[in-house]
């Protein structure tokens, strides 16, 4: 058995595993310690098994992701959620879905400071959907536009993801952000407009609200006013240059319980609870980091990026062929694995064969991230349809099925668009770094 044949064969070993419901930060370490012990013998593995943990747990870059963390868990604590619902609602209201619009604008506001798409579906779905409900919108309509809605907190910056994959792709964070940042916008008004569309059709079942005043909505521009200063403060300061992502996720952090008992909305007990649930997010993303770690040392070994891209020379894909195949993967491994233990398992792989067919690496950070959030929505399985529906059980996840089919539609679409024009996500980096 050759060395890539080796590499294909513990990588299918590691897919079993996950699917009998092993744990996948397990499954990565025994495959890359078992793997390491097959190629290099037990002292490289047993070198490896004590060295990656160390190097992975110090490692400056990745300090990062639980500062972000735990900025996205104050601002759950403030209840920040709620006033970004509530500007949300006024600035939309007097259309017809506006509180669906509400929501996924709510939603992409709260992800800037959250990074989580999950954590903003939980947030948003306790917020929206009793409004919604009261106001008499249809079940599917309503969880869909959450659920899609907190897909963006993973594509626009601050992303939990982009920063595992800039450690795992060795790329800039600061321009992985700058590249993720029109995207995800985009990506915003596509869901806003898929929620008018569906509410147009809705033939008189989705109500409007009553239109604010031209006062009442400036007022609602400004109400946030604890979001718009730590945006301000933390992305603002990255775009601008007046701070690493290190330091912007420090200053967020602090920024967020500082403005939390100002505001008198963090209490002690909230703060306790934040630092807790930081606590063991950031220990679980940690060990799946050091399971990905010694799988990619591993996955290099055996060179099997190098053996994938010479097959597929050699039977005649062009570019856009092996990154349809990529990307066909990415929606089938989304099916049964969550979108940060997708990421550390398929970059090592599929990145050296992206940037060896001439795309930037960059460029397919965001589109990984997309292709992620369709993981997220996307039928049988779909994590935020299931934290939507966790906290309303009533709800029936075949009418949540049915509502989310059209708002899959908006990531499809800005995929086409970055393969026809790359410089929406590059544009940004290029004119800023």
């Amino acid at each position: 058995m050759t060395d890539a044949s080796l590499g294909l064969t513990l990588l299918g070993i590691m897919f079993v595993l996950m699917i009998l419901r092993m744990p996948v930060w397990l499954a990565l370490t025994l495959c890359g310690i078992g793997g390491n012990f097959i190629l290099s013998g037990p002292f490289a593995a047993k070198l490896l098994a004590a060295s990656a943990p160390f190097d992975q747990v110090t490692n400056y870059n990745l300090s990062v992701v639980p500062l972000f963390i735990l900025m996205g868990e104050v601002a759950t604590s403030s209840r920040l959620s709620a006033e970004l619902f509530q500007a949300a609602r006024t600035i939309f209201s007097g259309l017809r879905g506006g509180l669906a619009i509400a929501s996924i604008g709510a939603s992409g506001a709260f992800g800037t400071v959250c990074g989580s798409s999950v954590a903003t579906a939980a947030t948003m779905t306790r917020i929206s959907i009793p409004e919604m409900r009261k106001a008499g919108y249809a079940d599917g309509f309503s969880t869909a536009s959450i659920a899609a809605g907190g897909t963006l907190g993973i594509l626009i910056p601050p992303s939990i993801i982009l920063v595992i994959y800039s450690a795992i792709a060795e790329q800039s964070l600061r321009k992985l952000f700058a590249a993720a940042f029109v995207p995800g916008i985009l990506l915003a008004m596509f869901y806003i407009i898929v929620a008018l569309v569906v509410a147009a059709r809705s033939q008189g079942r989705v109500p409007a609200d009553p239109a604010a005043s031209l006062g009442q909505r400036a007022r609602a521009l400004i109400g946030p006013w604890q979001f718009l200063l730590l945006f301000g403060v933390t992305i603002g300061g990255i775009y601008s240059g007046i701070f690493s992502p290190n330091e912007a996720a420090a200053i967020g952090s602090f920024g967020a319980i500082v403005l939390g008992f100002i505001t008198k909305r963090l209490t002690r007990a909230g703060l306790g609870l934040a630092l807790r649930s930081t606590a063991v997010t950031s220990a679980m993303l940690f060990l799946i980091i050091i399971g990905a770690t010694m799988l990619a040392n591993f996955v290099v070994q055996t060179r099997l990026p190098d053996m994938l891209i010479a097959t597929a020379t050699e039977i005649g894909l062009g570019p856009i062929m092996v990154m349809a195949l990529i990307l066909v993967l990415y929606l089938i491994l989304g099916c049964f694995l969550e979108g940060i233990g997708m990421v550390l398992i398929t970059v090592p792989v599929f990145l050296p064969v992206v940037t060896g067919f001439g795309f930037d690496p960059v460029w397919f950070g965001v589109i990984v991230v997309i292709v992620v959030e369709i993981g997220l929505i996307s039928p049988p399985v779909g994590m935020n349809i299931f934290v939507i529906q966790a906290q309303f059980p009533d709800f029936k996840l075949i009418e949540i099925y049915r509502g989310i089919v059209p708002f899959l539609l908006a990531p499809f679409i800005l995929i086409i668009a970055l393969f026809l024009a790359p410089q929406i996500a590059l544009w940004l980096p290029t004119a800023l770094y």
